[in-house]
């Protein structure tokens, strides 16, 4: 049974965050054995960046995020963690990346997570946004006072170790179908053109990576957008799915697969691989049942139909909050649950080839 929340006061404070939220063991700089791990995205994957922009309303700070989990908002759009963290469990690491603009953080060697709510990869679609841009200029800071700390040489190594992995573009083609929506369907070459644009300027990003040393990256691809609560809310869909959005992820995974395929026979030493997000999600949308959940089209947290309204959090606004959560697939209008990000994170981790190819996460990990 659902329960009406109004007019929310529950605030955060961002010390109390830094101080309670990201608790790391001291780390020494000695590191011979330390694979690090770095985060880029958008609100899938950001624990905590949004926290520190100066936008007061930004980021998962308020009730009911974190409360299956953290018992208190702690960064995620998610009641609990999301698909990063539970990876850095699942890779033994004694941390979860911390946030780049967290207060206080100086010790790089613990990996970073770059990523930011409503992120996109052309900066004109979310120009408030910590954009993939922005996100890149903050990496290439970063290395610079990893360089500081621990000296070229072993800077190098730990970079040439380290784990980069990517969610990024869902943003994107939510605008577009934004901008679209009073308009006629778009064209295949329309869709195919900003497919195009979309890769090009993922790929200058990936690129710089490489030249500061990257060398093991991981992709999810992009997931099933039509199914999304929030995007059959604003194109008015009342079925399961919405089949242009659909198409939209399916272009730009095949576009991106290809493109991943070229960079490595271009780029020595460059190894990837993709996690089939798109197929996994779909698949307990429509199969929820499988995968231990009872409701896979409406989201436990929001308002309107499917709970596609996102109001969730929105303290001058009134949404309802799901009772059994764990039947849930979907937390809020946009976002998986604990639960299914748990799910998610253990295909990448240690799936087969038909959910993340052409290895896993656990052998991108082992790699040299």
């Amino acid at each position: 049974m659902a329960q009406t929340v109004r007019n929310l006061c529950v605030t955060l404070a961002l010390e109390l965050c830094a101080t309670l939220l990201f608790v790391y063991p001291s780390i020494s700089f000695a590191t011979q054995d330390k694979t690090l791990f770095f985060v880029f995205g958008d609100s899938l994957y950001d624990n905590g960046m949004s926290l520190y922009t100066g936008d007061k309303e930004a980021g998962a700070r308020y009730w009911p995020y974190g409360e299956s989990y953290f018992k208190k908002p702690a960064g995620r759009y998610s009641n609990g963690l999301n698909i990063p963290d539970f990876i850095a469990q699942f890779a033994g690491l004694p941390y979860m990346p911390p946030p780049y603009l967290l207060p206080g953080n100086k010790n790089y060697t613990n990996g970073i997570n770059f990523a930011s709510t409503s992120a996109c990869v052309l900066v004109e679609n979310c120009p408030k946004a910590i954009n993939l841009k922005m996100q890149l200029d903050y990496f290439v800071e970063m290395v610079q006072n990893l360089t500081k700390q621990v000296g070229k040489s072993e800077a190098n190594r730990l970079l040439s170790r380290a784990v980069y992995l990517f969610d990024i573009g869902k943003n994107d083609y939510v605008t577009l179908l934004q901008m679209n929506r009073e308009k006629r369907p778009l064209s295949s070459s329309e869709k195919s053109l900003y497919v195009k644009q979309i890769l090009g300027n993922l790929t200058i990003h990936i690129k710089t990576i490489y030249k500061k040393g990257g060398r093991k990256f991981a992709f999810q691809n992009i997931g099933p957008i039509g199914c999304m609560p929030s995007m059959k809310y604003m194109l008015g869909f009342n079925g399961t799915c919405a089949e242009e959005p659909l198409e939209l992820a399916r272009m730009h995974n095949a576009a991106f697969a290809a493109k991943a395929n070229t960079l490595q026979s271009k780029l020595p030493g460059f190894n990837y691989t993709i996690y089939d997000f798109y197929t996994a999600l779909h698949h307990r949308v429509l199969y929820g049942n499988v995968y231990g959940f009872e409701e896979t089209e409406t989201a436990c947290c929001g308002s309107g139909v499917f709970n596609g309204d996102y109001t969730c959090q929105n303290r001058s606004m009134t949404f309802s909050v799901c009772y059994k959560v764990k039947d849930y697939l979907w937390y809020d209008a946009w976002h998986p649950t604990h639960k299914a990000c748990r799910q998610l994170a253990k295909e990448f981790w240690s799936g087969g080839y038909n959910n993340v190819a052409p290895y896993n996460l656990r052998t991108l990990f082992a790699m040299g």
